[in-house]
């Protein structure tokens, strides 16, 4: 439940129609996105930024009620603005422009490697260049608003940060990667959307039982047009 003090604005009727256009472009389209300031970015009432104010998730939730593990609202309530200051990671929000300050999703990015530690690992790459590791970013954590899930939304914010990091990344950075949850105890499994977002398993690290390692390749995304 939202708190009091957190007006949730409506879902506009055109929202999921949109979001599915904006993806399909964001895709295939070059010049999806209209650049604001540094790492900012907005298209059609949406804009994705640096969370400064980390006040703004105060009542938030991306976890249903009966959700036993609530480690993602704990992170983006608790621990989100403390990982900003020291410097270990950057959150994002994604919101409405016509509700300015309400979060529709959020996600925590952080510097990454891909170490490579065989022959097969990584081929597309390691073909041209025989380095032990590659630069990468890595989604820490990623949170849809409870209220918002199942509007494509998801999907369009992993869209929008595959452009990011090839428009206003200030460094080489050839692959995004994640540590998917698939945890059977608490009934969560997010594999499938990575899956379905263009990520594969990262066979150069280890799964354990809760997390798989997942990669997307940026250079992909670019030969999909987004230049």
């Amino acid at each position: 439940m939202l708190t009091p003090s957190l007006r949730l604005p409506k879902t506009p009727g055109h929202l999921h129609r949109q979001l599915l256009i904006w993806t399909k472009c964001a895709q295939k389209s070059k010049g999806l996105w209209n650049s604001v300031q540094r790492n900012s970015w907005q298209r059609n009432g949406l804009r994705i930024s640096p969370v400064e104010d980390f006040s703004i998730f105060t009542g938030f939730s991306c976890l249903q009620h009966e959700d036993a593990d609530r480690d993602l609202d704990d992170f983006i309530r608790h621990d989100a603005s403390r990982h900003h200051a020291d410097r270990i990671a950057v959150t994002y929000l994604l919101e409405d422009m016509s509700f300015p300050g309400f979060p529709l999703a959020f996600a925590t990015l952080q510097n990454d490697s891909v170490v490579v530690t065989g022959e097969d690992d990584l081929p597309e790459v390691r073909a041209s260049y025989s380095y032990s590791a590659y630069p990468a970013v890595k989604i820490g954590r990623f949170g849809v608003h409870v209220d918002y899930q199942g509007k494509r939304i998801g999907t369009f914010f992993l869209t929008a940060i595959k452009s990011l990091m090839l428009h206003e990344n200030r460094t080489g950075c050839r692959f995004i990667t994640v540590d998917a949850r698939r945890d059977k105890k608490n009934r969560v499994d997010v594999t499938r959307f990575y899956e379905r977002n263009g990520f594969s398993l990262l066979p150069c690290r280890a799964k354990t039982s809760n997390y798989i390692p997942m990669y997307f390749d940026l250079l992909s995304h670019v030969q999909l047009g987004d230049v």
